[in-house]
């Protein structure tokens, strides 16, 4: 027996089971939110149609490239927007990040990008997330279909990111003040911070609030948790922690 044929075999086995949580991982999924993606098997990004209207471009455009939408990104955000996109490459990890771009036609669009990389065998094999153009303050639709795609995507996310990109999407505000605001609410409410987080997002989907917009909706649940003391409260916690 050829003592290669069972490193062959695992290493077959192995690009099978990345391929297949890969494809699990790409599902397409039934909203409008602008959203993209990244095959690391094949280095590929793809763009849904509505990310790049936000850009100013058409279906019927040649498939621009990420350095050609990185281009479009503001010149003061370009560099986090950068820093934020390779980390993700590198190790998966959630994000959110707020920034400016510019479209063809010279129009200034602020938006908030959120997404997470999907690991496999210790391996980054790709990396999604959709785009929220924030111009528009009359674009409830849009904000409401990100808000239920926080909510669904809570068994892979890491709940403090969903909480601060909620947050972000609702208010209008940076990642850090984001972060800040729930810290607040954790110290002032003696809940510790992740499961003040996986609370928040969970909430969004009840349909107790479904009648309230994304603004009051938010309110109302991170009110509850002030009402409620007994409602998450933590024992032998550090408050700060």
């Amino acid at each position: 027996m050829n003592d290669r044929e069972p490193a062959a075999r695992l290493r077959r086995q192995d690009l099978d089971d990345r391929a297949e949580a890969l494809e699990a991982a790409l599902q397409p999924t039934p909203d409008s939110v602008a959203r993209f993606r990244y095959d690391a098997l094949t280095s590929t990004w793809w763009w849904s149609e509505q990310l790049l209207s936000v850009f100013g471009r058409q279906p019927s455009d040649p498939e621009p490239s990420l350095d050609a939408l990185m281009e479009q990104v503001h010149p003061d955000d370009r560099a986090r927007a950068w820093e934020v996109i390779q980390s993700a490459l590198v190790d998966g990890s959630p994000f959110s990040s707020r920034h400016r771009v510019v479209t063809l036609a010279g129009e200034l669009r602020h938006v908030v990008a959120m997404g997470e990389g999907v690991r496999a065998n210790g391996s980054v094999i790709a990396v999604r997330g959709y785009l929220i153009d924030q111009t528009d303050p009359l674009r409830r639709t849009v904000e409401q279909e990100t808000a239920d795609g926080i909510a669904r995507s809570v068994a892979t996310r890491a709940a403090i990111e969903q909480a601060k990109g909620a947050l972000m999407a609702t208010y209008g505000v940076s990642a850090d003040e984001a972060f800040q605001a729930l810290r607040a609410y954790s110290n002032h409410t003696n809940v510790k911070l992740n499961a003040l987080a996986a609370y928040v997002v969970a909430e969004l989907v009840n349909p107790a609030h479904s009648h309230l917009r994304p603004q009051d909706k938010l309110g109302e649940i991170l009110a509850a948790v002030t009402d409620r003391p007994g409602l998450l409260h933590r024992t032998g916690q550090d408050p700060s922690a």
